[in-house]
């Protein structure tokens, strides 16, 4: 596929502009979804327009001021932090805007990524529980879908099938299935529990040969020993340097199934 230089500069001046809205409003709790389209786009557009080594040489380039935000107990000094890695971004991206300038052709193919497949013929089924209470960490995962721009399905959107078997139809009809795994119950013996219902749509992924991806939440208890046959996504919602580990190891295993 071909794409003329006067829309890849339009296209970085556009990640410019998000990360530029970030800065002007900015809070030390930056895992917003304006950040996450602004950040994750920014590493999707890069794998596109140049390679995915550029793509891991930014989050790199980029990187050490947010470490330095997760290590920093101080608020003010942490703002400050965070305040450098947005404009790490944003010089960054400048970088990349005067290279195509002065150095791409007024037409040039775009490279291919590794594992190159159109978002259109792979549809994942996000299994998570819609309580009030996991609103926030469930929309941060569906917006890093979002940001990437994969078409996702949910047991949400309205159907005249009853529930069981609208949610086993939607399983079924997808290409992948991404669980999030969160804690409900506490156990007298310790730990939690997760939602059944959770338990009962994995069943239904396994049993219908989906690969899965899952993000549990530390301290529960079983995940149907999902966690002794594939390597899942652990995350704790009060420890956001393990959120940023967990983003990552979900972007890459959005790679390796072909989505990024």
């Amino acid at each position: 596929m071909k794409i003329s230089k006067a829309k890849a500069i339009q296209l970085i001046d556009q990640k410019i502009s998000q990360f530029e809205k970030v800065r002007a409003h900015y809070r030390l709790k930056y895992l917003s979804e304006a950040y996450n389209v602004a950040y994750m786009g920014t590493l999707n557009l890069l794998a596109e327009l140049f390679s995915e080594e550029e793509m891991v040489n930014f989050r790199e380039v980029t990187g050490a001021s947010l470490d330095l935000v997760l290590e920093e107990h101080d608020q003010n000094m942490g703002h400050e932090y965070f305040r450098g890695h947005l404009d790490s971004c944003i010089a960054k991206l400048k970088v990349y805007k005067e290279k195509i300038q002065y150095f791409w052709p007024e037409q040039v193919e775009m490279l291919p990524t590794a594992k190159k497949v159109s978002h259109s013929e792979i549809l994942p089924f996000v299994s998570m529980s819609f309580d009030v209470a996991d609103k926030d960490h469930n929309e941060y995962v569906t917006g890093i879908l979002k940001a990437l721009r994969i078409k996702f399905e949910t047991g949400e959107r309205y159907s005249k099938k009853s529930i069981p078997e609208k949610v086993q139809s939607r399983i079924r009809d997808s290409d992948l299935f991404i669980a999030i795994f969160v804690k409900r119950d506490k156990i007298e013996s310790g730990g939690y529990t997760t939602p059944s219902w959770l338990l009962k749509e994995l069943g239904i992924a396994q049993g219908a040969q989906k690969d899965v991806i899952a993000w549990v939440e530390r301290g529960i208890k079983d995940i149907a020993g999902l966690n002794y046959e594939k390597e899942v996504i652990y995350f704790d919602r009060q420890d956001v340097k393990e959120i940023q580990r967990a983003t990552i190891k979900f972007l890459e295993a959005l790679r390796e199934h072909g989505l990024v």
